[in-house]
C-alpha cells in the first residue's frame, strides 16, 4: 500500500473557476442596470433596451425541510431545465419572527449555515447562467441593520464581481416601518455593498413592500437601484387597477425601475385558491411593462402558494396548480447569445484534467487518484462503502449497490469501490458506486448508501487536513452529499455541502465555509469546520432519499456515482506508491484443518421460525393470541379492532366488514380465507385504500389491540426481549405503547412486506424505537397496555401499499437467549439448505450476495463470509471444520435460514 511522509513544503493552490455550463440570460444582457425607469445589460446589444427576467422566489431559508429541499443545485438546474426560470431569489430568513424554531435564521444563530447555503446558490446561478437576488428576508419593523451590513458586505465581496448577483436589502417593511426606517436602513446597508461592487440593489418600502413610489422619491443616493413591489393576485386590494400598479407606474415615472420580486397567484395569507384571471392580468401588466418578477414561492410547504408537491427531486419536478400557472408564463422562447464579458466566479486558471499518477516521493496536494489501482489513499487510509442494509442499529434498511464485496487488509469487509476508469474519465481509476437502488426497508431514517475514505489506516485524526483552503474533486453521476468528518463530531452531525445529479463529468472546488450541518437535530454539535480541519479523519460521498417515501419516487437521476482526484489544496503529501492485492472474500470458511463428512440435522420447524435453529433458545413467556378460537379477544382478555385515520381528516378504508354489535370492523378471518397459513383462524384488514383527505401527515390504516379488557391496565411484558408474530401482506410499523407516549412519538419498529409467503418477525425490546419528534420516553414493559400494525402511505401522494392487505397470526411475548445469535427478523422460506459430500448446498431464488455464518454450539462465531452466488444450488466448502456441531446460518437482505450441521 501506499506510504506517505508529510512533509511542510507548501504546494500551489488548485484553482477551478466555476463558468456557466451553458448560454442562458446572464450571458445574453450582462449585469442588470438601472436605466431610467427600467433594467437594462451591461452587453453592448442591451445597454438601452429594456430587459425583463422571470423566475421563482423560494421559501424562507430559515424554514422547514419542505422548503430547504428547494435551496439545492439540483432544485435549481430542475427549474432551469423544467420552468424556464432566469432568476432565483434567496429569501434569507434574517430574524426571528418567524421558524425560529428551527434554529436557522441568520440573526438567531445561522449566520454560517446562512452563508453556506448562499455560497452553494450562487455558484450553482453561475452553473446554470441565472441570476440570483440575495434577499434580506425580513418582516415588520425590525431590519437587523448590524447584521445586514455585517451580511451584505461579504456577499457583496465574495460575489459582488460576478453579473449573476443582485442584492435586495429588506424584504417587506410592515407594521408601521415607514419609508424613512427604509432610508436610514438602506443609507447604512448600501455602503457596506459598494465598498465591493457595483451589481443592481434593490429596495422595500412600506406595508410589505407595496410603495414603491415612496421608495422612487426616497432621495436614496445610489445610481443602480431599484425598488421592489409584492403583491398577491386573489387578494383584491392588490389586483391590476387597485393602485397598485398606480403606485409602481409612478415610481418608473420618476426614473426608478421597479421589480416584482415577490407576487403570488393566490390570498397574501399564502392560502385560497390560485386566481388564474387576476394573476394573468398581472402578468400582462408586467410584460407592457417591463417589470421583472419572481414568484411565490419555490417549495412544497403546505401552502396553496407553493409551487410544488413533492419533497423528492430525483424523478423531476411535481407542479401545484398554482406552479402549473406560473410555468407558463415563463420566457417560452428565449433567443440566448454570449455576448462575450466572459463571467465566472473564482480563478479562471487552473487544469480541469484528471490525473495520471503520482511518482514515488513527489509531492502532491491529492489525497487519491486511484492511478496505481489499489483500494489505499496517499494519507494512508483505505477506501469503504455502507449502506442502510449493513446494520440494523435503527432498523434494516433494502438499500444496495452491485459494487461486490472483499475484505481488506485491515481485516475490514466491505464494498470493493475500485473501478477501472470510464465514461469520459482518461486516466487509469476510480472511486465508484454502481446499480444503486435507494429502498428504505425497516430503517428509521432517510435511506442511503456511501462511499468514503479514511484519511489514515487507523482512523486517526489526519493534521495536515487543516492547511486545506479548498477540498476539490470530480464526480460524474447521482446526487449527493459530500461531507467532511470530525472525530469530535459523535452524533453523524457532519459538514456537507449537496451537489446535483451530473450526466458529465463536473469539478467541484468546495471552501470550507460552504459546508451546512443540521441546526434542528437535538444537541447539533454545531462546529466551526474551518478552525478543526485538522480533526478530520474520514470524506465520504452520500447518495439518499428521503424518509417514509415509496421507493419509485426516490430512485437517483443516475444508478451510479463516479469519483477521481481528490484533492487537499493547500497540503503537502509525499507519496511513495506500491500496488498490493488486497485478500479476497471469495475463499471458503476458515478454521483448524480438520474433519471428512458433514450431515445436515433438522432445522427451524415449519414457517413459525424464529428465524434461529435448535442451539438458540427462544422460550414464550406470554402467548398473547394465536387467533385459533376465532373471536377477537386475546389470551390476555384484551381485545382485537382496526382503525384508520378519520379523526384527523383522512379517508382510509378497509373492505373488513363493519359489524354494529362490536362495534367496529371485523378483524378475524377463519384460516380458509388463506390456506398458506394453515391454521385455523389470524387477524388482518383487507382491502386496503390509503386517502390523507384533508389529513396533512401520512395516511394510514391500522390493526390494533388492547392488552386487557379494562383499558386502563396494562400487562406485564418484563419477562420477554422481544415481540414475535407471523405476517403475510403490506409494509407495517408495528407499534407498542404503555400509555405514557401522549404525542403519537409511540416505540416502533418498521417491517418490510411479504407479499406472496407468511413470514415470522421477531422484534427485540432494544429495536422498537421512537421516531424524534416528541418527548423521549422509556418503554415500561411492566405495563404494556396497546400494540399496533400501522399500513402507511405517503404525504401529498395517492400511492397504494401493495399488497393491499396484512394478515397477523400467533402472537408472542418471547424471551431469546441472551448470549445467543441475534435474531433474524424474517425467516426465509426462499433459502434452501442442504449437504452434498462436503459441501453445504445454498439454493436461493435470485442472485445477489449472501453472508455465511458458522457458529459453534455457544454461539460463537466461527466462520462469517459474503459469497456471490448465483439463482439456483450454489455450494461452500465444509472440508476444514473441525469435527463437532454447528450452527449454519445463510443471510440475503433481511431473510435468513438456519440449520444444523454435524461434522463427524
Amino acid at each position: 500500500m501506499k506510504k506517505i511522509f508529510i512533509t511542510i513544503m507548501l504546494a500551489a493552490l488548485a484553482a477551478f473557476a466555476v463558468k456557466p455550463n451553458r448560454v442562458g440570460p446572464v450571458s445574453t444582457y450582462g449585469e442588470l442596470k438601472a436605466n431610467g425607469g427600467k433594467l437594462s445589460g451591461s452587453c453592448p446589444a442591451y445597454k438601452d433596451k429594456t430587459v425583463q427576467v422571470r423566475g421563482m422566489s423560494l421559501f424562507w431559508s430559515s424554514g422547514a425541510d419542505s422548503s430547504l429541499v428547494y435551496y439545492t443545485a439540483q432544485a435549481m438546474g430542475l427549474m432551469v431545465k423544467d420552468m424556464g426560470i432566469e432568476v432565483l431569489r434567496f429569501a434569507l430568513g434574517a430574524g426571528d419572527e418567524k421558524f425560529d424554531s428551527h434554529g436557522r435564521s441568520y440573526t438567531t444563530g445561522g449566520a454560517n449555515d446562512q452563508k453556506a447555503m448562499v455560497s452553494k446558490l450562487v455558484r450553482a446561478a453561475v452553473e446554470n447562467d441565472i441570476y440570483i437576488i440575495l434577499d434580506w428576508h425580513t418582516e415588520g419593523t425590525s431590519s437587523y441593520t448590524n447584521d445586514a451590513k455585517e451580511f451584505f458586505s461579504w456577499a457583496a465581496q465574495e460575489f459582488g464581481q460576478t453579473n449573476n448577483v443582485i442584492f435586495e436589502i429588506w424584504n417587506e417593511p410592515a407594521n408601521g416601518a415607514s419609508m424613512s426606517n427604509v432610508k436610514s436602513h438602506a443609507d447604512q446597508v448600501i455602503p457596506a455593498i459598494r465598498a465591493h461592487s457595483d451589481n443592481l440593489i434593490l429596495v422595500g418600502s412600506p406595508d410589505w413592500s407595496s410603495h414603491p413610489e415612496e421608495c422612487a422619491k426616497a432621495g436614496i443616493s445610489d445610481n443602480n437601484y431599484g425598488c421592489t413591489l409584492h403583491f398577491y393576485a386573489a387578494t383584491g386590494a392588490h389586483q391590476v387597477g387597485s393602485g397598485y400598479d398606480g403606485r409602481a407606474s409612478e415610481a418608473m415615472s420618476k426614473g426608478v425601475p421597479v421589480f416584482a420580486t415577490e407576487w403570488g397567484t393566490v390570498s397574501s395569507d399564502g392560502n385560497g385558491s390560485p386566481n388564474q384571471s387576476a394573476s394573468q392580468a398581472w402578468v400582462n401588466w408586467m410584460n407592457q411593462n417591463g417589470v421583472s418578477w419572481a414568484n411565490w414561492s419555490a417549495s412544497a410547504i403546505a401552502e396553496q402558494s407553493a409551487a410544488f408537491s413533492t419533497l423528492t427531486l430525483n424523478q423531476g419536478l411535481k407542479y401545484t396548480q398554482s406552479g402549473n400557472m406560473v410555468k407558463g408564463w415563463m420566457n417560452k422562447s428565449p433567443s440566448y447569445s454570449d455576448c462575450g464579458l466572459g463571467n465566472h466566479l473564482g480563478s479562471d486558471t487552473g487544469d480541469d484534467g484528471f490525473s495520471t499518477g503520482v511518482a514515488d516521493g513527489a509531492t502532491t496536494d491529492l489525497i487519491d487518484d486511484m492511478e496505481d489501482g489499489d483500494r489505499y489513499t496517499y494519507t494512508g487510509g483505505f477506501w469503504s462503502a455502507w449502506a442502510d442494509s449493513d446494520d440494523d442499529k435503527d432498523g434494516r434498511g433494502s438499500t444496495k449497490i452491485s459494487n461486490p464485496k472483499f475484505t481488506n487488509d485491515f481485516g475490514k469487509e466491505t464494498y470493493d469501490v475500485l473501478i477501472p476508469a470510464k465514461d469520459g474519465d482518461d486516466s487509469k481509476f476510480m472511486a465508484g458506486m454502481e446499480g444503486i437502488y435507494i429502498d428504505q426497508g425497516s430503517y428509521k431514517w432517510a435511506p442511503y448508501v456511501a462511499m468514503g475514505l479514511n484519511l489514515t489506516k487507523d482512523t486517526a485524526n489526519f493534521t495536515e487536513f487543516a492547511k486545506c483552503t479548498s477540498i476539490s474533486y470530480k464526480y460524474k453521476g447521482a446526487a449527493h452529499n459530500f461531507r467532511v468528518e470530525l472525530s469530535t463530531i459523535t452524533n453523524y452531525n457532519f459538514h456537507f455541502v449537496d451537489a446535483e445529479a451530473s450526466g458529465e463529468w463536473k469539478t467541484v472546488e468546495l471552501t470550507p465555509d460552504m459546508f451546512q450541518q443540521h441546526t434542528t437535530w437535538a444537541d447539533p454539535q454545531i462546529t466551526d469546520l474551518k478552525a478543526n480541519l485538522g480533526k478530520a479523519n474520514r470524506l465520504a460521498w452520500e447518495v439518499n432519499g428521503v424518509v417514509d417515501r415509496p421507493a419509485s419516487e426516490i430512485q437517483p437521476l443516475y444508478d451510479y456515482l463516479y469519483v477521481d482526484d481528490i484533492r487537499c489544496n493547500g497540503a503537502s503529501i509525499t507519496a511513495i506508491s506500491a500496488l498490493e492485492t488486497p485478500s479476497s472474500s471469495s475463499a471458503g470458511p476458515t478454521s483448524s484443518p480438520n474433519g471428512s463428512s458433514s450431515s445436515v440435522g433438522p432445522g427451524p420447524a415449519g414457517s413459525s421460525s424464529s428465524g434461529v435453529g435448535p442451539a438458540i433458545q427462544v422460550v414464550t413467556v406470554v402467548d398473547i393470541d394465536d387467533v385459533e378460537d376465532g373471536n377477537e379477544v386475546l389470551k390476555t382478555t384484551g381485545t382485537w379492532y382496526a382503525y384508520n385515520d378519520s379523526v384527523p381528516g383522512g379517508l382510509s378504508t378497509i373492505t373488513n366488514t363493519y359489524d354494529p354489535a362490536l362495534p367496529g370492523y371485523v378483524v378475524v378471518f377463519p384460516g380458509t380465507e388463506d390456506p398458506t397459513n394453515g391454521t385455523a383462524g389470524f387477524v388482518g384488514l383487507k382491502g386496503i385504500v390509503v386517502n390523507p383527505g384533508t389529513y396533512e401527515e401520512r395516511p394510514f390504516v391500522a390493526l390494533g389491540l388492547n392488552m386487557n379488557a379494562d383499558t386502563t391496565k396494562g400487562v406485564d411484558l418484563s419477562q420477554c426481549n422481544a415481540i414475535s408474530y407471523r405476517y403475510k401482506g403490506a409494509a407495517h410499523d408495528f407499534k407498542i405503547q404503555d400509555g405514557s407516549v401522549t404525542d403519537y412519538d409511540y416505540h416502533l419498529s418498521k417491517v418490510p412486506a411479504s407479499a406472496e409467503e407468511w413470514k415470522t418477525a421477531t422484534l427485540a425490546f432494544e429495536d422498537l424505537l421512537q421516531m424524534g419528534w416528541g418527548e423521549a420516553k422509556d418503554l415500561d414493559f411492566t405495563h404494556i397496555k396497546k400494540m399496533a400494525w400501522e399500513v402507511l402511505g405517503w404525504k401529498a401522494s395517492m400511492d397504494q401499499p401493495k399488497p393491499n392487505f396484512l394478515y397477523v397470526d400467533d402472537l408472542k411475548c418471547v424471551k431469546v437467549t441472551k448470549d445467543a445469535i441475534k435474531a433474524v427478523r424474517i425467516a426465509s422460506n426462499s433459502i434452501v439448505l442442504g449437504v452434498q459430500g462436503n459441501n453445504l448446498s445454498i439454493n436461493i431464488d435470485k442472485a445477489g450476495s449472501v453472508r455465511v455464518q458458522i457458529f459453534d454450539l455457544m454461539g460463537h462465531a466461527v466462520s462469517n463470509s459474503i459469497e456471490s452466488m448465483h439463482a439456483g444450488s450454489n455450494t461452500v466448502s465444509l472440508e476444514k471444520m473441525s469435527k463437532g456441531s454447528y450452527i449454519v446460518r445463510v443471510i440475503r437482505g433481511s431473510e435468513a435460514k438456519a440449520a444444523r450441521v454435524t461434522i463427524r
